[in-house]
């Protein structure tokens, strides 16, 4: 799989498709079939619905290959990426050939089927944006271009118990890190101990929230939660700038075992869950970070700078 300028989305990616090494490819053509995502071709929209029900701007969409099942598959590993383009500009030149342009955006899987073509992404809606206004215009039935892309992330079951993985997510960008925590946690071998810290703008904003919960049933899982603009109508609330831990406005929206907390992921924050779920120093630690750019940035930062234990070169920015 190679790729060129044409690629690259232009929005700064902290994985470019320029810069990233495809990890994979040896596995593709074990069945002997093509992989649909080695180059541009159509998907068909097979459903779009809110993940959210009064939450407008958030979509699952579910697409899946024109390309026939018996001769193609769909190859994708956790962390991997889908580029989807969309044609704005297709003006005949001058020697009568026809110039295309295109907007581009990368979307991660968070679930696929590699047998019937299929996978899902979640999106969300930007007031003005080309991509958002395309997406909001798409029925189900249209066709949509995309291609695949690996990531930089690439895991490796432990099964002796000495890795600790910790996963940080802002807002869908958690979507891609629930395929990397399935995969471990489906693997009965992998001892690897996974601390997922996902953060969040309000209660209501917490995506696949029944799907953590389940999660957290797991030995080897602990998810905790962090609300940056949680913010009641309560004056104590107001002058702190967020709910306070004890806000019963705050509580009551909580579940049963939820580790939610109604103020931004700080350093204290992460040497707390260090803390409650490092049973021992000498772990392998490793650190998944999905998000903005900026974002990912900060908290890189923070993983290396702060005593936490993190090395620059265990830690990867989805």
């Amino acid at each position: 799989m190679e790729y060129n300028e044409n690629d690259c989305c232009g929005n700064g990616c902290a994985n470019c498709i320029l810069n990233v090494k495809p990890k994979t490819i040896v596995k593709l053509n074990e069945t002997g079939k093509t992989n649909v995502l080695t180059n541009y071709r159509y998907y068909c929209l097979l459903s779009k619905k809110k993940h959210i029900w009064d939450v407008s701007d958030i979509l699952e969409l579910h697409f899946k290959s024109k390309e026939s099942e018996n001769d193609c598959t769909l190859t994708l590993t956790p962390g991997d990426h889908v580029m989807m383009r969309v044609e704005f500009i297709s003006k005949q030149q001058a020697d009568e050939t026809t110039e295309h342009k295109y907007h581009l955006r990368p979307y991660s899987p968070y679930w696929w089927d590699s047998l019937k073509l299929q996978f899902k992404i979640l999106v969300n809606l930007t007031p003005q944006g080309y991509m958002s206004q395309y997406i909001e215009r798409l029925q189900e039935r249209d066709e949509v271009e995309f291609r695949g892309f690996s990531g930089l992330y690439e895991h490796r079951a432990d099964c002796e118990g000495k890795t600790y993985q910790m996963i940080i997510s802002q807002g869908i960008a958690i979507a891609p890190t629930l395929a990397i925590v399935e995969e471990i946690l489906n693997n009965e071998e992998d001892m690897t101990r996974i601390v997922h810290v996902a953060c969040f703008q309000h209660v209501r904003h917490i995506y696949f929230r029944k799907k953590l919960k389940d999660l957290n049933q797991y030995w080897n899982y602990k998810c905790f939660i962090y609300l940056s603009r949680q913010l009641c109508e309560s004056n104590e609330c107001k002058q702190m700038g967020h709910c306070l831990d004890g806000c019963l406005n705050f509580r009551k929206q909580l579940t049963y075992k939820e580790n939610i907390f109604p103020y931004r992921l700080t350093v204290q924050s992460l040497k707390q869950i260090e803390s409650k779920t490092m049973e021992k120093k000498n772990y392998n630690r490793i650190a998944v970070i999905a998000g903005g750019s900026e974002f990912q940035k900060f908290y890189k930062n923070i993983l290396i700078s702060e005593d936490l234990g993190f090395v620059k070169n265990n830690i990867y920015l989805l």
